[in-house]
């Protein structure tokens, strides 16, 4: 796994902590997204987005910030 930087980490920290909710995912490739959390493997997590409806996959390094309301 490459290793991830403190904001990604924080980022990441923050998503396990959801419990089932439903937050604003930002990516570094300037997509944003409805999601809930899903699961994750050593290098991906997997999220179910809102507005598509489907689970989606995601790699560590390429999260950049989370909103909860």
């Amino acid at each position: 796994m490459s290793k991830l930087n403190r904001k990604q980490s924080a980022v990441l920290n923050k998503i396990r902590k959801t419990r089932g909710r439903f937050f604003g995912l930002y990516t570094t490739q300037g997509e944003t997204i409805n999601a809930q959390f899903r699961g994750e493997t050593e290098n991906y997590i997997t999220v179910f987005d809102r507005n598509k409806a489907n689970n989606r996959r995601f790699a560590k390094t390429s999260l950049d910030k989370i909103t909860i309301s």
